[in-house]
C-alpha cells in the first residue's frame, strides 16, 4: 500500500477484470502508470518498470488480484468509483484455486522474466510481453464460457497464458535471420530451426523447472510430474509457434482442420444436429461442434472425430498466442502507429548490424529502402487480415470488434502512403522549379527553343 489512495483506484480501474478483457485495452497506460510504483524493488531489472508484472499477476491470479486490489482501497469514495467487477467476474480464471497456485510464486516469477526483457531493445522489450499476454486473455474471453470449459481445462489456459509472459525475454532486437546469417551461438545451439522461440522457451522453462528454479517463484509445486509435464508440452508448442516463418503453414493447417472437422461432424452417423444451430440454417459455430463432440464423447478417446476435434482444440490454442503476437495492428490507431514505429526502430538498427557485419541486410531491415506505410499495408493484407479472417470465422466477436479497426487501418495507412506520395511529388515539382529559375542557361536555352 505504498501508493496513494487516488493511484490505488486507478490502478484497481486499470487492472479490473471488465478492463483486461477490452481489445482497446491501453497497456502504454498501465507502463506509465507502473514507472510510478516501486514494483522493482527485490529485482535487479536495470530501472525498467513493470506492466508484466502488473498485468499478468491481474490475470493469472485473478479474482483474487482484483479483490486484493479493491480491498486495498477501504470504504472510501474512490471505492465506488474504481470500475472493478471483482465481486461478480462472469469468467474469472481462479487458477489459485484450481490449480493451487500460489500468488507470490507467480508475482516473484513475473518479476524474474520482467527482468529478462531488454529495456533498450525498442519492440520486443516487457511492454510488448505484457501487451500479448492481455491481448491473448482477450482472445481467450472471446470463445463462449460454455464451450470454453467443455474445451478446455484451467491448466491449458493457465499453461498458454504463462507462456504469453516469457514468449520473447531475452531477446536481442534480431530477428531469426539474423542469427542464422550471422552465425551466432544462438543459431548454432539451436542448429537455425526456430532460433530465438527455443531461446525464449528454454529460459523461461529453466525458471520455471530447470536449474534455475528456486523456491521463491516455484509455480508448480505442488502439481504432479504429470500436470507439469502437459503445462510444459502446452507452453513449449505455443511459444515455438510465435516463429513467423511457419506463420502460413499454421495458418492453413487450421484453415484445413476446422473444415474437415465440420465436413466429418455432418457425415457423422452419430450425430442429430445436423449442423445448424436453434434449429435455424445458420451453421454451427466450430468451436459450439467441439464442444458437443467433447461432451458427448468423455470417454471415446480412440473415437476419429474426437480425436480431430482435440487436435483442432490444442492447434487453436497454439495459433491464439501466435496472433496475440502480431496484433499491433489490429488495434486502435494510437496503439498501432505506435508499435509500427517501434518495430522499424528495431528493425533499421538490426539492418546497421547486418551492414556493419557485411551480411545480407534482411528484408524490412533497410532505412534507406523501407517506406513506413508500405512496410504497414503489406503486413496488414496479406498476414494480419487473412489470420484474423479466420479466426472471425471460429471466433464472432472477432469478426464484429476486430476486423473493423483491421479495415479501418488499412484504409489510414493507405491515405498515410498517397499523402506521403503527394507531398514528395509536390516537393520535386518545387524543387525542379528552382533548379530552372536559377539556372540562367538553361532559361536562355528555353527561350531561344521558343523563337
Amino acid at each position: 500500500n505504498a501508493l496513494t489512495i487516488k493511484a490505488r483506484s486507478r490502478l484497481t480501474s486499470l487492472l479490473s477484470w471488465e478492463n483486461l478483457s477490452k481489445w482497446d485495452f491501453d497497456i502504454l497506460d498501465v507502463a506509465n502508470f507502473s514507472r510510478q510504483t516501486h514494483c522493482a524493488r527485490d529485482v535487479d531489472i536495470g530501472g525498467q518498470f513493470c506492466p508484466l508484472l502488473f498485468v499478468g499477476w491481474a490475470i493469472l491470479c485473478c479474482p483474487m488480484a482484483q479483490e486484493a486490489m479493491e480491498g486495498s482501497l477501504g470504504d472510501i469514495v474512490e471505492k465506488e468509483a474504481a470500475s472493478t467487477t471483482a465481486f461478480n467476474m462472469p469468467c474469472a480464471y481462479d487458477f489459485v484455486t484450481h490449480l493451487n497456485i500460489n500468488p507470490e510464486s507467480v508475482c516473484n516469477f513475473l518479476r524474474q522474466v520482467e527482468s529478462g526483457y531488454r529495456s533498450e531493445i525498442s519492440y520486443h522489450n516487457n511492454i510488448h510481453a505484457a501487451d500479448v499476454t492481455q491481448t491473448l486473455h482477450c482472445l481467450l474471453q472471446f470463445i463462449d464460457e460454455d464451450d470454453a470449459d467443455t474445451i478446455y481445462q484451467p491448466v491449458d489456459i493457465f499453461s498458454v497464458l504463462l507462456a504469453a509472459t516469457f514468449h520473447d525475454v531475452g531477446h536481442r532486437g534480431t530477428n531469426n535471420l539474423f542469427e542464422k546469417n550471422a552465425k551466432t551461438s544462438l543459431a548454432i545451439r539451436y542448429n537455425d530451426a526456430s532460433i530465438l522461440e527455443n531461446m525464449h522457451s528454454a529460459v523461461g522453462h529453466s525458471l520455471l523447472m530447470g536449474e534455475q528454479k528456486t523456491e521463491e517463484w516455484d509455480i508448480f509445486k505442488h502439481w504432479s510430474d504429470g500436470q507439469i509435464a502437459y503445462a510444459r508440452n502446452v507452453m513449449m508448442r505455443s511459444i515455438l509457434g510465435t516463429d513467423m516463418s511457419t506463420h502460413f503453414e499454421s495458418l492453413g493447417e487450421l484453415t484445413s482442420l476446422v473444415e474437415k472437422v465440420k465436413v466429418d461432424y455432418m457425415e457423422d452417423g452419430s450425430t442429430r444436429t445436423v449442423g445448424t444451430r436453434n434449429g435455424e440454417d445458420e451453421p454451427r459455430p466450430i468451436l459450439s461442434i467441439l464442444a458437443e463432440i467433447f461432451d458427448l464423447r468423455k470417454n471415446k478417446n480412440e473415437d476419429p472425430l474426437k480425436k480431430e476435434c482435440s487436435q483442432l482444440a490444442s492447434l487453436l490454442l497454439k495459433f491464439l498466442l501466435h496472433a496475440a503476437d502480431i496484433s499491433n495492428p489490429t488495434k486502435n490507431r494510437m496503439l498501432a502507429t505506435y508499435w509500427a514505429d517501434r518495430a522499424l526502430a528495431e528493425f533499421f538498427a538490426q539492418g546497421v548490424k547486418e551492414e556493419e557485419l557485411g551480411i545480407p541486410i534482411s528484408p524490412l531491415c533497410d532505412r534507406g529502402t523501407v517506406k513506413r506505410a508500405d512496410s504497414q499495408i503489406g503486413f496488414l493484407q496479406f498476414v494480419i487480415r487473412p489470420t484474423y479472417v479466420l479466426l472471425g470465422e471460429i471466433l464472432p466477436r472477432v469478426k464484429e470488434e476486430v476486423m473493423p479497426m483491421i479495415d479501418e487501418n488499412i484504409n489510414y495507412w493507405t491515405r498515410e502512403k498517397n499523402r506521403l506520395s503527394m507531398m514528395r511529388g509536390t516537393t520535386g515539382a518545387l524543387a525542379g522549379m528552382a533548379r530552372k529559375s536559377s539556372n540562367p542557361g538553361t532559361k536562355r536555352s528555353t527561350i531561344m527553343e521558343r523563337q
